[in-house]
């Protein structure tokens, strides 16, 4: 040790080294180290182990594991005070407190964890209270939980417009069921007609439970119950919706299809057959959503929305919501979306299919395609601007029901204001017939009143034509009576 010492005064004599406060914080780190390898050695020969300290070559885990152990027990009292070190290596020593006062850090106190004890300097004159001396000054920023609900008026204004909706299918209900039996009526399928007013009803009604959070539900077994009523209103709604247009379509296509191959074989398709076509699509909704609400089902959570701007430093505002979620919910929901859009993309085919057939009751493939455009077009617009500004409740609720208002509303308009309309005015429909022959003549006497325009040698080639459509006329003619006496 004598030797040491000398070394060392011989090697700092004549040599100016500037203090600094952090020199007895470098001399008790170097002792703890020095304790701790001390400690490893006595260790290592009372235990047996062939290892030595000359031995660690730093990829060593015996020997840093024995160094860790070590570095645990040591506790001595070094130039800074009481040294020891708890289980994560951060040191158990005094704690100083300050306090900036006057522009300036000054100790107010100490505390000792060894003693759990707090010390005070009272010379100071600080006291721990804000500039009016009232209240202690917080030592952490305030948390402020905003939770944010869909307004009120909004929820009630959507739920007015909802209800009006229902009320009007329910006005389609009872116009089929009042004119049954009128033929503009009859042969568009009111049966079938009833089903897709129910899809409406369906779809009104989940405006009704996407408004609900926990502001009008605070159990939070309810809001699980809402997350789940929102999937099947709407997936059922849907099917029967659109499955009433797609099966009055399809049997449109089969029955012409047929006809125009020149069969003279009787298409009988039936309402009951396509009711099982509408209840086999509900079968798969059904094991659809039973399987996800059984194996992963929908559960209220409080989603964190992003944090609102803040003016003041010692709050955090945390704004939170109330939302639907579950493992594997994109999973299910493209499963959904992918069966449905195959469905849109089926119907679209169909109405290009029966575009050309001329009985208006028969046929609703315009609007089909109309109903198809509008659905697509308001899900091309509403999901994107739902994803983007999804942390802004009222605004997103207010475009989901608006457009679930208004894609429903536009698609019983189409199916049900062409019929009351006809039935209004009189009309069964644009029926194609032939023309007699003493029509035809009729019609040829006047052609000579416009020799300005026709010449005498284009007689033979007008009637020529207007045969052909007559043919033309009495073939659809023969048509129209085989479909309608199929759905009669």
């Amino acid at each position: 040790m004598p030797e040491v010492i000398e070394q060392y005064d011989m090697s700092v004599r004549g040599k100016n080294y500037p203090g600094t406060e952090y020199f007895p914080y470098g001399y008790d780190a170097a002792y703890a180290v020095a304790l701790a390898l001390n400690a490893s050695h006595t260790w290592l020969r009372e235990n047996g182990s062939a290892l030595r300290l000359e031995d660690y070559n730093y990829v060593t885990p015996e020997m840093t594991q024995v160094f860790l152990d070590q570095m645990d027990n040591v506790s001595y009292f070094g130039a800074t005070g009481p040294v020891s070190f708890d289980k994560t290596g951060d040191r158990i020593g005094l704690w100083v407190i300050e306090q900036v006062f006057n522009g300036t850090d000054a100790v107010v106190g100490y505390y000792d964890p060894f003693s759990a004890t707090f010390t005070w300097e009272n010379s100071t004159g600080i006291i721990f209270a804000d500039i009016d001396g009232t209240s202690v000054p917080i030592d952490a920023p305030l948390e402020v939980v905003i939770f944010h609900y869909i307004s009120l008026p909004l929820y009630i204004a959507t739920c007015a417009f909802a209800t009006a909706g229902v009320l009007a299918a329910f006005a389609f209900l009872y116009f089929n069921y009042r004119f049954r039996e009128k033929r503009v009526v009859k042969l568009s399928s009111p049966r079938l007609n009833n089903v897709i007013a129910v899809g409406c009803m369906c779809c009104y009604a989940s405006v009704y439970v996407f408004g609900l959070d926990g502001n009008l539900v605070p159990s939070r077994a309810a809001l699980d119950a809402v997350c789940k009523i929102r999937a099947v209103f709407l997936t059922y709604g849907f099917t029967l919706l659109f499955g009433g247009l797609l099966t009055k379509t399809w049997r449109v296509s089969v029955i012409f299809a047929s006809a125009g191959r020149g069969d003279t074989k009787r298409v009988n398709i039936k309402d009951q057959h396509l009711f099982a076509i509408i209840a086999m699509n509900l079968m798969l909704d059904t094991v659809l959503l039973a399987a996800w609400m059984t194996l992963f089902p929908l559960k209220s959570v409080v989603l964190n929305l992003p944090e609102p701007p803040q003016d003041d430093d010692d709050i955090i505002v945390v704004a939170r919501a109330d939302g639907c979620d579950s493992r594997h919910l994109m999973v299910f929901m493209s499963v959904i979306y992918t069966y449905k859009g195959m469905q849109l993309l089926y119907g679209a085919f169909l109405a290009w299919e029966t575009r050309k057939v001329k009985v208006v009751e028969l046929n609703d493939s315009q609007y089909i395609g109309l109903s198809i455009y509008n659905v697509f077009i308001l899900c091309a617009i509403g999901a994107p601007i739902v994803s983007i500004v999804d942390n802004q409740k009222d605004f997103v609720f207010a475009v989901v029901a608006t457009f679930t208002i208004f894609g429903t509303s536009v698609t019983l308009a189409f199916v049900s204001v062409p019929k009351i309309l006809q039935l209004k005015n009189g009309s069964v429909g644009h029926h194609a017939t032939a023309a007699p022959p003493h029509v035809q003549e009729k019609a040829l006497a006047v052609l000579p009143s416009t020799s300005s325009m026709i010449h005498t040698e284009d007689i033979p080639r007008i009637k020529a034509e207007l045969l052909k459509k007559t043919e033309e006329a009495e073939q659809l003619k023969q048509k129209i009576d085989r479909a309608a006496t199929c759905l009669a």
